[in-house]
């Protein structure tokens, strides 16, 4: 049980007693008031409805958190990790960092600022034809919508490149880019992923 609903059922079981206090409190008055006991039996009524009605809007609001829960405990996070080598091996992984599954509802690649036709791995194929100093060994890629569980990765692309491309991430960056649209398993939007971009040189 998270805290906040520990909170939750602490409020529920004080308001509960607080209500039930009060009605005796009420009760003993009006016994020494010398009050009759229809008018004694209609403040009890009331005081066991105000109980039931504050029990079931704590339900409510319990429920509500149990939910609130239950989506950040499966909240994933799509993270791009970049490594390359000193032979000129580039390597781009999509990892989920988060706790639950992704689905990935939606994919664009883009080179030089123009969107690339298509969907699937066909798509990386594209975006790597005729990237100067740039040689696709292989990827790993997916029509939507694809499920990537917590955890996992995919090696969206591996490339071998030039030794006159210093900063191969950048160079990447200024051609390349790729968007990713994605909730969780609670069908919860979540922000776009999207690898680095920078402007290609004029």
């Amino acid at each position: 049980m998270s805290d906040s609903m520990k909170v939750a059922t602490v409020w529920l079981l004080w308001g509960v007693l607080a209500l039930g206090v009060l009605g005796w409190a009420l009760v003993a008055v009006f016994e020494y008031a010398g009050l009759s006991p229809d008018f004694k039996v209609d403040i009890a009524a009331w005081v066991a409805i105000s109980i039931s009605l504050f029990a079931l809007g704590a339900t409510i609001w319990q429920a509500h958190l149990a939910r609130v829960h239950n989506k950040l405990s499966v909240r994933p996070y799509l993270a791009g990790h970049t490594s390359w080598t000193e032979e000129g091996i580039y390597t781009l992984q999509l990892r989920n960092d988060g706790l639950g599954p992704a689905i990935i509802t939606g994919v664009r690649a883009y080179r030089c600022g123009a969107l690339i036709e298509g969907e699937g791995p066909p798509v990386i194929n594209k975006a790597f034809e005729g990237i100067p100093g740039c040689e696709l060994l292989g990827h790993e890629f997916f029509y939507p919508a694809f499920v990537l569980p917590a955890g996992h990765f995919l090696e969206i692309c591996t490339v071998k490149f030039s030794p006159e491309i210093s900063d191969i991430d950048s160079f990447l960056a200024s051609h390349l880019a790729l968007e990713l649209d994605y909730k969780s398993a609670y069908d919860e939007p979540l922000p776009m992923y999207s690898t680095r971009k920078v402007l290609a040189p004029i």
